[in-house]
């Protein structure tokens, strides 16, 4: 306790003023205040003797080194169970802890602390889909392509509609061909010529396959959207190709 380390000091705790003291001990200056009462051995100076000491430029690097001092890391996560999600306790990210200006992201820095360097183009995911989580246990790392089939396998893809998630990969090869079998008629905008579908043709497609918006149709035709989904075939041959090697 710092009560304990200024008896330790004995007389020479009477030679430091109470910024010397706090500095000396390891605790703030007002706590010295708190405690002069209880000892025995005063500092020289107090805040109405306007004695050197008390001025802001020792006291702010002071309180500086303090905090720099602290493991935020360690400060700000809830730590619990091992097998249980340790909350972050600070600033988020899109549910993602974060820490810093630089707004760096804590299960990244966690897992370095933990496991060492990330390989370059590596992700850490969790694996119970907890953003704020950070322990160590339930960090993992990951390509994008897993990635991916880990949020599909979960069903937890960010912005991805109900249509979308009703989707296999068998009806987005058959809008594929179907929209590839539709007429084209020749467009022009901004001096440029091209070739599009009447609109009426894919409003029609989309009212077959059950999907609103005809420009969401088109992307998935087009493989502007939707080319994740048909990774679900992809994973699953992988798998066999394993299985039978």
């Amino acid at each position: 306790m710092a009560i304990d380390r200024i008896l330790a000091l004995g007389e020479r705790a009477s030679r430091y003023t109470e910024a010397g003291l706090a500095r000396k001990v390891g605790v703030s200056r007002e706590r010295i205040r708190q405690l002069k009462a209880q000892l025995p051995h005063k500092p020289i100076n107090t805040r109405q003797a306007c004695v050197s000491g008390y001025g802001c430029r020792v006291e702010l690097p002071f309180y500086t080194a303090m905090r720099l001092g602290i493991d935020r890391l360690v400060a700000l996560v809830d730590v619990r169970g091992d097998d249980e999600c340790w909350p972050w306790l600070g600033y988020k990210v899109h549910g993602y802890a974060a820490l810093g200006p630089g707004r760096q992201l804590v299960h990244r820095l966690i897992y370095e602390r933990e496991y060492g360097p990330i390989p370059r183009g590596m992700l850490v995911l969790h694996r119970h889909a907890g953003r704020p989580c950070c322990n160590p246990r339930h960090l993992v790392l990951a390509t994008a392509r897993e990635r991916t089939w880990r949020t599909l396998r979960n069903g937890s893809r960010v912005g991805m509609s109900d249509e979308l998630r009703r989707l296999t990969p068998a009806r987005v090869r058959a809008i594929r061909r179907a929209y590839a079998r539709l007429p084209k008629v020749t467009a022009h905008r901004l001096g440029q010529t091209f070739e599009r579908v009447p609109f009426g043709c894919t409003k029609a497609l989309a009212e077959r396959f059950g999907i609103k918006d005809r420009r969401q149709l088109a992307n998935i035709a087009k493989g502007k959207s939707g080319s994740w989904i048909l990774m679900k075939d992809r994973h699953v041959g992988a798998i066999r190709d394993g299985s039978k090697a």
